[in-house]
């Protein structure tokens, strides 16, 4: 793709300086720098649907006073642009340093102010669970998928009612950047969606492999909760593994190599699903 052409025609820049940087997992991003300014060029896939609605978060949210990378629109006012057969979205560039699972209570914190920010009334959990049902043409790639994912969905049918928000989807540490001024941004909005709070809560723990700084930094600002956490977050943990489970099998069943550098990462990621399903959830 041809980045200072794009800029240049879709969004009317023309930058001195086009840099690749270390795209994600379904994206391909570049640092695109003009006179005075800075923006992300993303690009995925032509077939991704989340990606302009979790654009159009980052937007709300930067109105509402986070910092969030926020799209930059078009010359045609559009956050999202069809281009070479991509999506491709700009983004204000976001200055700060990556946090990691040491800095838990700060990730649980900002995921629960994002929350409270987004509230909507609660939604259908059997359409939500598409989230996982979009996997099934992959799940009998190995015995065990199958039975983890429908288990998984099963644990969550069980619930209660459930509190809803517009979620990041995938708040890994390194979507939360520490700023100079000692603030945190959330960036990389790609796999926002609109569903239960407690699956960004469960994915945050994934991440930084304990719930003993995220949950109670996350209470700390949602504490009408406090009983729908202890109550459903193992299922949600669950599912959050049977995702993973459902990305990596269909990856490996594809060949999919976005984002590595050897396609011996994809049997990982799924192997570190199954051993997580199988030891935690047997």
């Amino acid at each position: 793709m041809d980045v200072a052409e794009l800029l240049a025609e879709r969004w009317y820049r023309k930058p001195a300086s086009v840099t690749p940087l270390a795209g994600g997992m379904g994206s391909t991003t570049w640092l695109a720098e003009g006179d005075g300014w800075r923006v992300v060029v993303k690009a995925v896939d032509a077939s991704d649907q989340g990606f302009g609605p979790g654009l159009e978060l980052a937007a709300r949210l930067a109105d509402a006073g986070f910092v969030t990378g926020r799209p930059v629109p078009s010359s045609t006012r559009q956050l999202v642009e069809a281009y070479d057969g991509r999506l491709v979205g700009v983004l204000e560039f976001v200055d700060g340093v990556s946090l990691t699972a040491v800095d838990a209570w700060a990730v649980g914190e900002l995921l629960g102010r994002v929350h409270r920010a987004t509230g909507t009334p609660e939604g259908q959990v059997e359409e939500w669970l598409h989230l996982l049902r979009q996997f099934d043409e992959w799940l009998d790639l190995e015995e065990w998928i199958r039975p983890a994912v429908e288990g998984a969905m099963e644990g969550v049918r069980r619930l209660g009612p459930l509190s809803w928000a517009w979620l990041h989807g995938d708040p890994a540490p390194e979507a939360f950047l520490r700023q100079a001024d000692g603030t945190n941004a959330l960036i990389d909005w790609g796999a926002a969606m609109h569903g239960p709070v407690l699956y960004d809560v469960a994915s945050a723990v994934m991440y930084v492999n304990d719930s003993s700084q995220v949950v109670p930094a996350y209470l700390e600002q949602r504490p009408e909760l406090r009983d729908e956490v202890a109550a459903g977050l193992g299922a949600f943990l669950q599912v959050r593994y049977a995702v993973q489970a459902g990305y990596f099998a269909w990856r490996c069943s594809n060949d999919i190599r976005t984002g590595i550098a050897d396609p011996a990462e994809n049997r990982k990621g799924l192997a570190d699903a199954r051993r997580a399903l199988l030891t935690q959830y047997p």
